[in-house]
């Protein structure tokens, strides 16, 4: 698992905190225990010497010599020597026999006493507070360090992202010291790529686009430039069926059939790529569209020009889209007629045009028993001239289709088909991909 930066700072320093206050700790510890060993040091001292003094003095020496040569020798602070009753037969220096800090012993009939050397005895108060203070100072410049290392992180976050809203990608994160430095320098590389590949896409954004207007431009001056020609052919094919056609034998009268036909093709070949470029073309303006009207208004129409098919139109009410209204008037013409043609051999046809609801977004859909298709070619449904029916089967040029993608795809929208092979087809469509 990856894990930010700046976390990882942090935690080294929470751990650099404990660490330094368990050392802060130890050290404290270590000197008190260490200054109590000197004092039990000095205690064992005072204790020898007393006993040394028990030895001399059991000799017969002098007890005022004695004592007064170790008192000024400035091994102790002072000696008694006390008789039996208690009283003081020899004195040095100082005296504090009351005090648990004098050491005695026995001397014949009588008591010595010596007193040590004054000390300054260790407090644990004083320890704990000297060891307190190291830790308090210790967490301060730990909190000091992190702070700095905090503020280092917000700075490098704001240039991010300031880098990143910038439109050019040309700002850049001023170098860091440091752990950060590393990290720094792959973000200044990670833009230099983001920037490079930017300028990229946009060069060949640019290039399909032009190259998209130079084929639309093509295809439509093509276009108008073939209806003059074809527009004489039918008017002489049609001449010779209408005013020479009993002059002809059978083949020629077929030959002028011919003629027509495929002439009437190529002119709604020409017709759907007129469409096409002028759907592609054409300035958007988008509101709501009665999605539900538009298809009753088809329906009739398709109806009213055969009276005499079975046709049964499951319209769902009040279903509106939201888009160009040219626009998806034209897809619904092309998906309605379709769904028209392809249930052309139905006894009982059944068209219906509804809407689904999915997280907040609508699918809009056409549906009919028709002809259906196999579903591995359903990619090929909506490519200009690919058709899954043949020409004998189904009239038709392949364009419609491939009009309505287009136009979903300029409202960010995009469509999609369902369907088996004599089991009917289902377009769904969306104006807004989600």
């Amino acid at each position: 698992m990856n894990r930010p930066k700046g976390a990882s700072v942090e935690r080294r320093t929470a751990a650099g905190v404990l660490i330094a206050g368990t050392l802060a700790t130890l050290i404290a510890t270590s000197i008190f225990w260490k200054l109590t060993d000197r004092r039990a040091e000095d205690t064992r001292r005072i204790e020898s010497i007393a006993d040394g003094l028990t030895k001399t003095l059991a000799g017969g020496a002098s007890p005022q010599a004695v004592l007064s040569a170790v008192v000024d020798s400035g091994s102790v602070a002072g000696a008694v020597l006390y008789d039996a009753n208690g009283s003081p037969v020899a004195r040095a220096g100082t005296s504090k026999n009351a005090t648990s800090e004098v050491v005695c012993r026995s001397v014949a009939s009588g008591t010595l006493c010596v007193e040590p050397l004054p000390s300054r005895p260790p407090r644990l108060d004083a320890i704990l507070a000297a060891a307190g203070g190291g830790i308090a100072l210790t967490i301060i410049a730990t909190f000091v360090i992190t702070a700095m290392l905090r503020q280092k992180l917000r700075d490098v976050r704001r240039d991010v992202e300031h880098a990143v809203a910038d439109p050019s990608f040309a700002q850049r994160i001023d170098p860091v010291n440091g752990e950060l430095a590393p990290l720094v320098e792959t973000i200044n590389k990670v833009l230099d790529q983001i920037r490079n590949r930017e300028a990229e896409l946009r060069r060949r954004t640019h290039d399909l686009e032009f190259a998209n207007k130079d084929l639309e431009s093509f295809a439509h001056t093509i276009s108008h430039d073939l209806r003059g020609p074809l527009g004489s052919v039918l008017g002489f094919a049609e001449s010779l069926r209408d005013g020479e056609g009993s002059q002809l034998n059978d083949d020629g009268r077929e030959s002028v059939r011919w003629i027509l036909e495929s002439a009437n093709t190529m002119r709604d070949l020409i017709d759907g790529l007129l469409q096409m470029s002028r759907l592609s073309r054409e300035e958007m303006e988008r509101g709501n569209v009665d999605l539900s009207a538009i298809a009753k208004g088809i329906a009739y129409s398709l109806q009213k020009n055969k009276p005499e098919r079975d046709v049964d139109f499951h319209i769902a009410e009040n279903v509106v889209a939201h888009g160009d209204e040219r626009l998806l008037r034209a897809v619904m013409e092309n998906l309605l007629t379709n769904a028209w043609k392809f249930t052309g051999k139905r006894e009982h046809a059944r068209i219906e045009f509804g809407r689904l609801h999915e997280n907040g977004h609508s699918t809009f859909y056409v549906r009919d028993n028709g002809a259906g298709f196999d579903p591995a070619h359903a990619a090929k449904m909506f490519r200009p001239f690919q058709r899954l029916h043949s020409s004998k089967e189904f009239e038709g040029t392949g364009i419609g289709l491939a009009t309505v993608q287009r136009i979903l795809q300029r409202h960010g929208g995009r469509v999609w088909a369902e369907g088996e092979p004599d089991r009917g087809a289902t377009i769904y469509f969306m104006t807004e991909t989600p």
